[in-house]
């Protein structure tokens, strides 16, 4: 299993079409692909989210993930989230242990 982790900043005062554009579009889309198993969204506590939100995807595997990017579907979605974000980075790190605690 992989994780990518996505971390954007809101252009100032699109805090909230964010997070609409994630949950709504491109999350919901990304749900629906082979190899996906969840994600989850991180925004700072107790904060106005006017700094980075991270998103947090989890995968079977990184070429599941990959053909997932490939698809013109996850361009579509994506440009959504592009034209209300000043930065964007991304990382794909493997989950070594999980617990179900």
């Amino acid at each position: 299993m992989i994780t990518l982790h996505v971390y954007m900043k809101p252009i100032t005062g699109h805090s909230e079409a964010l997070q609409t554009a994630i949950r709504d579009t491109w999350v919901s889309t990304m749900a629906e692909q082979p190899g996906f198993i969840k994600a989850v969204m991180l925004t700072p506590f107790g904060d106005d989210y006017s700094t980075d939100i991270e998103v947090i995807s989890f995968w079977e595997s990184e070429e599941l993930r990959l053909e997932w990017v490939a698809r013109p579907i996850h361009d579509q979605v994506f440009v959504t989230i592009m034209e209300i974000v000043e930065t964007i980075s991304s990382t794909v790190k493997a989950v070594e242990h999980s617990w179900n605690l």
